[in-house]
């Protein structure tokens, strides 16, 4: 009976000190807790964890603002002279893009891109091809078992060749830099498949490299141009989970 009694009353001890520590507990670290638990149970049900490897490849059509700034520099009797032209514009690019993704944390992957694809002027006579590659962190805003909210932003290089049929048949070809950030959803059908869907603002400044008339390549020394664009896209891509 005497140790029935000792039973009795460690337990009686323990319950009001738990009791007394959940009374005098703080807002924020009762917060806390149930956030510790939330995440002990939970993190075996998200899209993203860390060591997962995603895939994608979809297909993304945008809009987008152009600048033109042109510089074309003429001898005349042995004197430079520039003649500088800025047109504005607009474009709309078909991409196809290819993405990998590796989970360096549940709130957190790191991946790489490749979109390949075609930009599309006002000018109807030119031929276009348009390759982006770069680097993609993406943030995981919400991270449950079948779907994620997700931010991200894109650094990376891009390349644009022009091929102008409208009086000369002439090509250029640019290169440089673009930076942009873009949010979206991903559902999963099963464990391993889904659909992601995203929206993404995208810059760029490119560098005119080459520019050949009839297949003649015109000397750098003759020209200057740098072309901007900023604009638009949604991406559709079918989604794989590893």
């Amino acid at each position: 009976m005497g140790s029935l009694h000792l039973y009795l009353a460690r337990t009686l001890a323990a319950m009001t000190t738990t009791i007394h520590f959940l009374l005098t507990m703080s807002h924020r670290s009762f917060l806390l807790l149930i956030l510790v638990v939330h995440l002990s149970y939970g993190l075996s049900a998200q899209v993203n964890q860390k060591g997962t490897i995603h895939a994608s490849i979809g297909a993304a059509i945008g809009g987008h603002a152009t600048e033109y700034d042109r510089t074309v520099i003429l001898n005349i009797l042995g004197f430079p002279i520039s003649l500088r032209e800025v047109s504005e514009g607009g474009a709309a690019t078909t991409t196809y893009p290819i993405e990998f993704h590796y989970g360096i944390a549940p709130v957190f992957s790191l991946g790489a891109y490749y979109e390949p694809g075609i930009y599309v002027d006002s000018n109807d006579t030119r031929n276009n091809r348009l390759h982006l590659i770069g680097l993609q962190p993406r943030f995981y805003l919400i991270n449950k078992e079948r779907f994620a909210w997700m931010a991200s932003a894109y650094f990376g290089t891009t390349s644009l060749r022009i091929e102008d049929n409208d009086i000369d048949d002439s090509e250029s070809k640019f290169k440089g830099g673009h930076f942009g950030v873009g949010s979206g959803v991903l559902f999963l059908f099963s464990e391993r498949v889904g659909l992601q869907l995203y929206l993404r603002y995208l810059g760029t400044n490119l560098d005119l490299k080459e520019y050949s008339i009839n297949g003649d390549v015109v000397p750098s020394a003759n020209y200057d141009g740098t072309l901007r664009t900023s604009g638009g896209a949604l991406n559709a891509s079918l989604c794989f989970r590893f």
